[in-house]
């Protein structure tokens, strides 16, 4: 007899190589895939009522020792597998005490949604003031990287003329549509969205508009489409929004660390800002929850270390902490030398469920997702385990 422990992340790809027959092979399947939710300011009731129905069906609900006399703190973490959790689902469906509500959220993090290999979007500025200086480029030094990235085969390319750096200014539209002019030109006229889509990276809906009738599909909107008008110009065009979370300006950005629901405050802007670009004629979204925006430290880490929670949304996530400084708060090092720091923390959320990674770096990270995904796919462990 040989006995392989198995990790969790390679227990589907294990299970077909069993061989069970498709229909166990979904029943088995649900019961592979575990979860995990923090639940907090559940009252003592329904956490009593929580706990007895978990542990009916074989799942738990482990409460502070304190909730047994209804006190001590109103949090609890619900352990399941995919299986265990949609009787749960069924069960708290026909209680009250806001379990209802429990229900149709659990509900939506279990919801089935395509799962698809990470996609690269290379970073191009066309600013003089970027926190990264070997991204500083002129429109000429512009051009020259976009055909070296389409050369590397990146999916997005975004490509920005105005600094979102913490402490930096706004800048009128007609500031970057002067060092965007010639770039875009050449993306038109040699016709190069043919060979990836481009993303503009821009808070001015003038900006966007000029990008967009160049060629470009994307608008990345680092303030969250705060102007009302970014979104009636994403749909006029039928671009895809990127909705990045943050609050305030880049110049006051540092200064909204404060949150009350940090989780429950992103989920609620998200909430209204996928409704307003839908509302608007919107079609393709992608989330962003702003690794740095309005975030300290052990914020942006939580966030990657959490990054699934968002899925429930249905949408692709995007992660872009490229170089950024909590990354040199970690390390110790300058921006330059951060790309092991960014490579291993990108690998993390892509694991976490990010869809997209915005970085500095192309062909480092395309290496490491094909590492990645060759350990992921097992590819090369057939006939071992």
């Amino acid at each position: 007899m040989q006995v392989v422990r198995v990790e969790q992340s390679q227990a589907l790809n294990t299970l077909k190589r069993v061989g069970a027959d498709e229909v166990g092979y979904k029943i088995m399947a649900q019961k592979a895939q575990m979860y995990y939710f923090a639940l907090h300011n559940l009252e003592y009731i329904p956490s009593a009522i929580l706990k007895q129905e978990a542990l009916s069906i074989g799942a738990e609900y482990a409460t502070p020792r304190e909730q047994i006399l209804y006190e001590g703190k109103k949090m609890g973490l619900l352990i399941a597998n995919k299986s265990q959790l949609k009787r749960l689902i069924t069960k708290l469906s026909a209680q009250d005490f806001g379990l209802k509500h429990l229900a149709t959220a659990l509900k939506s993090h279990i919801q089935t949604h395509t799962e698809c290999e990470a996609k690269i979007m290379a970073i191009v500025n066309v600013t003089p003031n970027s926190f990264y200086a070997p991204s500083r480029k002129n429109a000429k030094e512009a051009i020259e990287r976009i055909y070296e990235l389409l050369e590397e085969s990146v999916a997005y390319i975004d490509i920005g003329a105005a600094s979102s750096r913490p402490g930096s200014e706004l800048i009128e539209s007609s500031d970057e549509i002067a060092r965007l002019r010639e770039v875009c030109a050449e993306i038109d006229s040699k016709r190069l969205y043919k060979k990836a889509r481009f993303s503009i990276d821009t808070y001015n809906p003038q900006t966007a508009e000029f990008a967009l009738k160049s060629g470009f599909t994307i608008i990345n909107d680092v303030s969250g489409f705060s102007n009302p008008q970014m979104a009636q110009v994403n749909a006029a065009f039928g671009a895809s929004a990127i909705i990045m979370h943050s609050k305030g300006t880049p110049k006051t950005m540092q200064t909204l660390t404060n949150y009350e629901d940090f989780f429950g405050e992103i989920d609620r802007f998200f909430a209204d800002k996928i409704e307003e670009v839908l509302r608007a004629g919107g079609k393709e979204i992608i989330l962003d929850v702003g690794f740095g925006f309005a975030k300290n430290d052990a914020q942006n880490l939580a966030l990657v270390n959490h990054l699934a929670h968002f899925k429930h949304f249905g949408y692709p996530l995007l992660l872009g902490a490229s170089r950024k400084n909590t990354l040199g708060q970690i390390t110790g090092k300058q921006a330059q030398e951060r790309l092991a720091a960014t490579l291993a923390l990108h690998l993390l959320g892509v694991q976490n469920g990010a869809s997209i990674l915005r970085v500095h770096d192309s062909k480092e990270h395309s290496d490491a997702l094909k590492v990645y995904y060759a350990l992921q796919n097992n590819a090369l462990e057939q006939g071992i385990l």
